[in-house]
């Protein structure tokens, strides 16, 4: 090293502060590395342990099992939890009823709330209310101000009802166009929603609607269309939103604005001044017959009763969709039976309760209780759980059934990895690293942490029927229901938890905002959890206090020495803008070395990424490279979300320390799929 007039001093020689500053901090660095290191180990121990034995399975394998064993094939009830769910339930439970398993030996049972249907009911008459005024006002000219949300929303579905009738009315099924257009050969409700949602989508951006949605939006519905089919179908459908937009905007006194201007020019391409007055004006004919149809639908007294049904497609309830799915799947081969309850607002929330006759706040653990008494087949040997978004791994009853069936002592709860990356391009930088080494924590860590801590999940769980009666279900006032089951099993029968090598796909929340939310909610439950348990006597001490303790390390003490981990870079960035950090008492062949770190850090981070790809919504991906390359990209921001990733969990701390923690249990938002 050097002092202040160049010349060499010995590492005998007393340090300054800078120089012991900057020494503390690469300490520090490499323990947190070293820390980071042990994701290798995790690896080995998982795939060795779990993933490289998975038994190569078949359902005429496992029933054969069955028939040696003299035992019948193991019926499952699998349960799902869903309020305010419309928009990805009806995959799942495709999904769901086709898990590679005896169709006649395992159940789909979807529970719902009724709160749900209650609002929709009440949100129905208000809606429709405020657009009939709209229209009566719009038609004659007199609308002044802006427009609510949801009366835009019953208007462009209106408007697009309209278009399509009209359009499959006149269409000659010799067009050439026709054969492409999805109508005539796909269910009317995907040409629909199709036309509906890049309406919304067009003026929502004030006339202008990005290729890479228009792509988006096609392969939600058509998952196999090819890039070249969607630029051929896309036309065909703009030509009926082109009208609607353009009556809306007559309606809204934005006929001359940038509203038209913008779809003419962007989102219809037409750059040409002639080009655009002839659109304009094309769509100005087929919007007078269709304002023609509304009028009509005024004076007949029918407008109330379409827009009925318009509510209905735009706002519709987690109970119509799965209704809808249900009667659907109830006359296909070899499909399991699906059911369908709702828990009424007044139920007491415990397992076998009874109704209040008031409202009770709803939770999953609540709705979980409701269900498992009164809807499960008395066939039933094991319960799956999943959330309402959830798409396992299609084996995974067949696995489960043969460990029942080939066990000596059948594991009563199986957990499995929720691998939380499905969204990914629909998600911010911080969400998309979160969702990486969520998962990443799951695949490799959660078969350690079984080692030491009974933790349960609320997805990809399986639990033994008689272990969750005599537990007497789900504690429905903690907010993380799930952890405090296992610890519950654990401490009241011994049952410990087994890690399940089939993993779930799941979602991650899109924004800051839903990430932080999620976050806070389970760490505030995982300290109601501790309080439970350190607050419980009846419990014995050999096994609550070993408990407690892994908690507190897994808990508080982790979250608050990783919280300090992120404030050392920009503290010593601080320092040493004010020259408070020698980095002359390290060689700089050392220097190197640390500065590898990070790149060996980031270049995990993609790896992490390539290895959980084929488990993406590859539906919402960039059609281009570039835009593939930029959501890739935002993976470069680990440095600054890393701060992020404990702050919820500590901000829990504080508020329970300060009794402001939350109290009610959350819905963690979706993306549409």
């Amino acid at each position: 090293m050097h002092t202040n007039d160049g010349t060499k001093t010995s590492w005998g020689d007393v340090m300054t502060g800078p120089e012991l500053v900057y020494l503390l901090a690469v300490g520090i660095y490499f323990i947190f590395f070293l820390l980071f290191s042990r994701y290798f180990f995790w690896k080995r121990y998982s795939e060795t342990r779990f993933w490289n034995k998975r038994p190569n399975l078949s359902l005429a394998g496992v029933k054969k099992i069955a028939a040696e064993r003299k035992k019948q094939l193991p019926f499952f009830s699998i349960l799902i939890p869903a309020r305010n769910e419309a928009e990805v339930i009806e995959k799942t439970i495709r999904h769901m009823t086709g898990l590679k398993y005896d169709p006649t030996r395992f159940e789909v049972i979807v529970v719902t709330d009724a709160k749900e249907r209650q609002k929709n009911v009440l949100d129905q008459k208000e809606y429709i209310l405020d657009t009939v005024q709209f229209l009566e006002y719009a038609l004659r000219g007199d609308w002044k101000g802006p427009l609510k949300p949801h009366v835009q929303e019953l208007v462009v579905g209106l408007l697009a009802d309209l278009c399509l009738a009209e359009y499959k009315d006149q269409a000659c099924p010799a067009e050439p166009w026709l054969v492409s257009l999805p109508v005539a050969k796909e269910p009317v409700k995907h040409s629909r929603v199709l036309l509906y949602e890049l309406t919304s989508g067009i003026l929502k951006g004030n006339g202008k609607i990005s290729l890479q949605r228009v792509y988006r939006l096609f392969r939600r519905y058509y998952p196999h269309l090819q890039d070249k089919d969607i630029v051929r179908i896309y036309p065909n459908y703009l030509c009926l939103a082109v009208p609607i937009v353009q009556l809306y905007a007559v309606w809204t006194g934005n006929d001359h604005g940038a509203l038209m201007q913008n779809l003419v020019q962007y989102s219809a391409r037409a750059n040409h001044r002639i080009t655009q007055e002839i659109v304009s004006r094309l769509a100005a004919m087929v919007g007078d017959g269709v304002e023609r149809a509304i009028i009509d639908m005024q004076q007949s007294s029918r407008l109330k009763e379409a827009l009925v049904d318009i509510y209905d497609f735009c706002f519709p309830t987690t109970q119509q969709i799965v209704e809808q799915v249900r009667s659907e799947l109830q006359d296909a081969p070899r499909v399991p039976v699906v059911k369908h309850i709702e828990v009424p607002e007044d139920f007491d929330g415990q397992f076998g309760g009874k109704c209040l006759g008031k409202p009770v706040p709803s939770t999953k653990g609540r709705a979980l209780n409701y269900a498992l008494p009164l809807a499960v087949d008395e066939r039933t040997v094991m319960y799956g759980f999943y959330d309402a978004e959830s798409r396992p791994d299609p084996d995974v009853l067949l696995y489960v059934a043969y460990r029942l069936l080939t066990d000596e002592k059948p594991v009563r709860i199986f957990q499995g990895p929720a691998f939380q990356v499905r969204n990914f391009y629909d998600i911010g930088p911080l969400s998309k690293l979160a969702s990486l080494y969520q998962t990443v924590s799951h695949d490799w860590y959660l078969p350690i942490m079984f080692r030491r801590l009974p933790f349960v999940g609320g997805t990809n769980l399986f639990i033994e029927r008689d272990l969750l009666d005599k537990l007497g279900g789900y504690d429905s006032n903690i907010l993380t229901e799930d952890l405090e089951l296992g610890t519950r099993a654990y401490l009241e029968t011994g049952a410990w938890p087994e890690y399940l090598p089939y993993p779930s796909s799941e979602q991650t929340p899109a924004t800051v905002k839903g990430f932080y939310r999620q976050r806070l909610r389970w760490g505030t439950g995982f300290l109601q959890v501790m309080d439970k348990i350190s607050q419980d006597d009846k419990y014995p001490q050999e096994k609550k206090r070993p408990l407690m303790r892994e908690l507190w390390l897994k808990g508080p003490i982790e979250w608050s020495f990783f919280q300090f981990a992120t404030l050392i870079p920009p503290v010593m960035m601080v320092l040493w803008l004010f020259g408070q950090v020698d980095v002359d008492i390290i060689p700089n062949g050392i220097r190197h070395v640390i500065r590898s770190f990070s790149v060996i850090v980031l270049s995990f981070t993609f790896y992490a990424y390539f290895r959980y790809r084929k488990h993406l919504d590859l539906a919402a991906r960039p059609h281009t490279w570039p835009g593939r390359c930029a959501a890739v990209a935002q993976l470069l921001f680990l440095p600054l979300a890393s701060f992020f990733f404990p702050v919820p969990f500590t901000s829990a701390l504080f508020l329970k320390s300060v009794n402001k923690h939350p109290t009610a249990w959350t819905k963690t938002p979706r993306s549409k799929e």
